[in-house]
């Protein structure tokens, strides 16, 4: 994404007047590289894992509407079912994660309020905290936990104990009990969080106060009478579910502006850079939340969604404090129109192919099947030289171009695997896989780009793992290149996708449809339900499916030597932990989809094309290991952000960098990431080009 929307931002306009030409030279097939999907069976969405866009990813938005109305489908394309970007995506406000108390997991799902407005509507918010942001910050706080308290608890639990909760914005199920019970328990419960609120707040403002000589005083007596008060509040809230949940977000919510006001966050000219170095966990402790709350479902559904878990360890949680804040003030207060805005296709549909189509229709040239094995300095060593690359395959006779969309009931998407009567020889990728580092190669050739000749200026969008493969003379000349590989970590991720023959209700769900839940179990720690997708994939009517699953998490390294990976194996062992999890685990979620004897597996899909039985039919559905070094996920550990490269500063005269890895204002793995990278890439090519004189240009 980050290429691609350097690419984009690049070529607005006359771009003509400004650059020769720009370049796309892509491995294999598709566009998008951790977000790009393709079509498989029955014309099914198959991702890298689950991508959700949120109501703050202002930059991202801007891009991609810009891009719909270029295309104007609606003209050029009328009969593709997705003509802009308002049939796109779509508000989602409910999100949960799944809460392990007294020895029982029991889901918990939450309505979030509408906002004015969609992402990308407005100028962004600030990158970081402005002095006069705290009334806003506060304000916002309190429409969140209104939100919460507004949110009804249904008292009927299901098998697996689960709580709903709904607002207006999510109508209650038919079979719902007596509203007078449910009012009554609201009223119990927000009761007791209306005593216990005040008395968190006192305690901390107590120890606010303790820089002065009168607060040291004030905080030495009055936690002798406010504690054992909190304490016997704090245990009768404890004991309800629906209480309990809303104490730990009020213990989040009010930790984080007692610490942002205790810090100076708002005021420091490192905003909340300052407390990067320390874990957002430890900072929050620091700060006096309740621990009970420091092992709430919400932090861990927090550290779940950005893989923050080093070396994807479930025991060391490790993710920046200042990105951590960040992140949950935008996500949680700062989003436009909803939470969550789901696409209604692949995200290589929803993105990368209206990119690509607009792309090439500004005269951006595409060179599919060209692998980048190495960046070349020059022999002063301060700027790129040469650019060596592998040719996977090359063009049929009388093909001048790859073109590499397919349609699937009307709709531009990626294919599973290459068009092979585009190709010569044909088959190129029938016993390699063309995507991966790992695989075997039968290259067709090689080519070396020559600055001055095929190019002035790199845009490198590779991701951060495959920096060390392709860029070792980098790495050697550049102490600063040397730091980032060094310091910023990366994880593999795990995903399984699931087509199931009932819908949800069915399996057992007894939460509102289309919810995204997270903090549950490893192996697969992250749910969302995508059964909206099925409209737009190609299933037989006499076998289709009623319902999608998506679950993702982090992935362990692998185990092998470095350099000796295997791709099957690691494959195997993510089928080996879904057919796991399905027999122990999902459960929790779908309690009408296992018996004594485990998960019934006549409930996957297949479109009625498999004579599978038992759990064999899992080798039916698509699962992932995501272990490319391009793949990995970059993370954001406490103090590695000093060692990411800002898209302009790079070190070398020719070179800009973009993704979600480089130091763009928001530095965590994330779409809205990877898109500001881009942008500001585009912008260090401008100011690189405009700042050589036309008569000097070679």
């Amino acid at each position: 994404m980050g290429a691609l929307t350097a690419a984009f931002e690049l070529t607005e306009g006359d771009w003509t007047e400004r650059y020769d030409r720009v370049t796309v030279y892509q491995r294999g097939w598709r566009l998008g590289g951790k977000g790009a999907s393709s079509r498989g069976a029955h014309g099914r969405i198959e991702e890298h894992g689950l991508h959700v866009l949120l109501g703050y990813y202002d930059h991202t938005f801007d891009v991609l509407r810009r891009c719909y109305d270029e295309l104007d489908r609606p003209s050029s394309d009328p009969d593709c079912p997705i003509r802009s970007l308002e049939d796109a995506v779509s508000p989602s406000h409910l999100a949960g994660v799944v809460d392990y108390h007294d020895g029982r997991w029991s889901p918990w799902v939450a309505s979030f309020g509408t906002t004015p407005g969609r992402p990308g509507d407005a100028a962004p918010d600030p990158e970081g905290p402005t002095p006069w942001a705290v009334a806003d910050l506060v304000a916002r706080s309190l429409r969140l936990l209104l939100d919460f308290f507004s949110s009804l608890p249904d008292p009927a639990r299901g098998p697996d104990g689960s709580v709903r909760l709904s607002t207006s914005a999510v109508p209650p199920r038919r079979d719902a009990p007596n509203a007078n019970g449910a009012m009554a328990a609201v009223v119990q419960g927000a009761g007791l969080l209306g005593l216990t609120l005040p008395l968190s707040w006192a305690q901390r403002l107590c120890a606010l106060a303790g820089s002065a000589p009168f607060g040291r005083h004030l905080e030495q007596a009055l936690p002798a009478i406010i504690e054992p008060m909190r304490s016997g509040l704090r245990q009768a809230v404890l004991a309800r579910a629906d209480a309990r949940r809303t104490y730990e977000l009020i213990e989040l919510v009010t930790a984080n502006l007692a610490g942002i006001v205790t810090d100076g966050l708002l005021t420091r000219p490192e905003g909340y850079a300052a407390i990067d170095h320390l874990d957002y966990r430890d900072w929050l402790a620091g700060h006096g939340i309740d621990p009970e709350a420091l092992d709430s479902p919400i932090l861990r559904g927090m550290y779940d969604l950005v893989f923050g878990y080093e070396g994807a360890d479930p025991g060391r949680p490790r993710f920046s404090a200042g990105l951590g804040l960040q992140l949950a003030t935008k996500m949680l207060m700062g989003y436009r129109g909803a939470l969550f805005w789901k696409m209604q296709a692949g995200m290589g549909e929803v993105v990368f192919a209206p990119l690509y189509q607009v792309l090439r229709d500004r005269g951006v040239e595409f060179r599919f099947f060209h692998r980048v094995d190495a960046l070349r300095l020059s022999e002063d060593g301060r700027s790129i030289a040469a650019i060596d690359l592998g040719i996977q395959s090359e063009p049929a006779d009388g093909v001048p171009d790859y073109d590499p969309l397919i349609r699937v009931k009307g709709l531009p998407c990626w294919p599973a695997v290459p068009l092979d009567d585009q190709l010569q020889p044909p088959g190129a990728g029938a016993d390699v896989d063309l995507e991966s580092f790992w695989s075997p190669r039968r290259d067709t050739g090689r080519r070396t780009l020559e600055v001055g000749r095929d190019f002035d200026v790199v845009v490198f969008g590779i991701s951060l793992g495959m920096v060390r493969h392709v860029c070792p003379e980098l790495l050697e000349r550049s102490p600063a290149w040397r730091s980032m590989v060094d310091h910023l970590g990366t994880v593999a991720t795990q995903s399984l996708q699931l087509w199931l023959d009932e819908d949800e209700a069915a399996l057992g769900w007894t939460g509102p449809e289309g919810a995204t839940i997270s903090g549950f179990v490893k192996p697969f720690d992250t749910w969302a339900s995508m059964s909206h997708l099925l409209p737009v994939e190609d299933w037989p009517a006499s076998h289709a499916p009623r319902s999608i699953a998506y679950f993702c998490s982090a992935l362990a390294a692998p185990d092998q030597p470095v350099g000796t990976v295997d791709p099957e194996r690691e494959r195997d062992g993510v089928r080996r932990r879904a057919r796991e999890f399905l027999d122990h685990d999902v459960g929790t979620l779908w309690p009408a989809a296992v018996d004594d004897h485990g998960f019934r597996w006549s409930l996957l899909g297949d479109g009625g094309s498999s004579t599978a039985t038992g759990a064999d039919r899992l080798d039916d559905q698509y699962w992932r290991a995501n272990i490319d070094p391009s793949d990995l996920y970059v993370q954001s550990l406490p103090g590695t952000d000093k060692y990411r490269l800002k898209p302009g500063s790079t070190g070398f005269d020719n070179l800009v960098v973009a993704g979600d890895w480089t130091d763009s204002g928001m530095n965590a793995g994330c779409v809205e990431a990877a898109t500001r990278s881009g942008q500001l890439a585009a912008e260090a090519v401008h100011g690189l080009v405009t700042a050589v004189p036309v008569e000097s240009r070679p």
